[in-house]
Formats: structure tokens, sequence, C-alpha cells
């Protein structure tokens, strides 16, 4: 899906054209978040540097405050994760540019996700996880995240193989979870984490939520 089609729940439009464009060479990680910001002013944008990347890696997490979103304020929150290593600046090749725009792209649609989840709900909490044998378990077992993780596995799939090569990847999702493509990165990292975390059972009532909510996505695309 192209990220033109994505609409956040007050209809603003997602467009990855002209950040496309704004991207490359080597910039500072001053301009980085204030090109984000620019083409994404739904979001704050923020740098980490982090001892648990080398040089010449990125990475890119994203948070939703339901309790910012009532009151009006900004709501979701995008950290840039660089290297602690080396100058404050990044050298974009094909590869780590590709790579950026793409979870830069799953991390708005996930949020976004989140926001529309809430404001349907009148701001009220979502239900709790069907697993509570861990912190993280009930939180990856809540139906807010399979719903959300559900559409960014669908899409990871879908951007590397179509649709009908993405329910093919489905049908034997356990082995799709490890997966990796040229360039030694996990086809889909979402799908191998909720493996992991729920041991690889296939049978797990969590894992069966998950994979039925990534068909129905596969489907409405």
């Amino acid at each position: 899906m192209r990220i033109a089609e994505i609409i956040t729940p007050d209809g603003q439009e997602f467009n990855l054209d002209g950040i496309t464009n704004d991207i490359g060479g080597t910039q500072s990680h001053a301009e980085i978040i204030a090109i984000v910001s620019k083409h994404f002013p739904i979001a704050e944008v923020t740098v980490i540097r982090t001892p648990d990347l080398a040089e010449g890696e990125l990475s890119i997490s994203a948070h939703y405050e339901p309790d910012f979103d009532e009151e009006g304020d900004t709501a979701i929150f995008i950290k840039l994760l660089f290297s602690e290593e080396g100058p404050a600046s990044f050298t974009w090749s094909d590869n780590s540019k590709k790579y950026f725009l793409n979870k830069l792209k799953d991390a708005l649609k996930h949020e976004v996700r989140h926001m529309k989840q809430h404001r349907d709900r009148n701001f009220h909490s979502g239900p709790e996880g069907y697993d509570t044998t861990s912190t993280e378990k009930e939180y990856m077992s809540r139906p807010d995240e399979i719903e959300a993780y559900a559409m960014n596995i669908g899409d990871e799939f879908i951007r590397k193989v179509g649709k009908d090569g993405a329910v093919n990847l489905l049908r034997m999702a356990k082995k799709t979870a490890q997966f990796k493509n040229k360039v030694n990165q996990f086809l889909s990292p979402d799908l191998l984490a909720y493996f992991a975390l729920f041991n690889f059972d296939s049978d797990n009532p969590v894992i069966k939520r998950l994979l039925k909510k990534i068909y129905q996505h596969i489907q409405e695309q």
C-alpha cells in the first residue's frame, strides 16, 4: 500500500513522495528531525543515540499517548535511533533510505491505528490482553496491539511479495517468521517477535488471533 493512501482519523493524508526527495547524501540528525517533522507534523520527532546500534545503522520506535490526544495536544511521538558512535549525522545508502522510509511508514500507521481505536472508544481504555502470564505477553496479546501489528505484518508481506504471495507466506507463518532477505534482515521482525514470545506455538490462541487479523488485513488491500 502506498503511504499516500493512509488517512488519519482527522482526514490528514500521509504522503511519502516529498520526504523521499528530501532525504539523501549526508545529513545531520537535526536536519533529519526537521525533514520528518515537516512532512509529518502530526508527530513529535526526536533522535536517540544508542550503544545498541553500530555506526551506519538506524532504527525507529514510536508511541501514542491517548491522554494527550484527548486534550488536543500532539499525541504521536517518533524516536529516530542512531548509533552513539561517530558524528551526529547519517550518510544514506539506497538500502538504508528504503529501510528508513518503510520503518517510518509502518510506525506511523501503527500509531495512527491506535489513535483511531481510542477515538472510536471516546478514549476509554481498550480490553486487556488474553495472556496474563507476563507483562509483555499481556501487552502483546491486547486486541489493540494484535490489530495494529497484524496490519504492519500484512504490509511487510505485501511489500515483499505482493498480495497473493502474502497469503502464501501466511500459510507457513511459523517458517516465514524466520525468513531473512538478501541483506540478512528478517522479512517480518514483528511476526518473529510474536512467535518468539509465544514459544513458536502455532496453536497458541494469541498467535491464532494474530494470523486471522493478518489474513483479514491482506484481503482488504
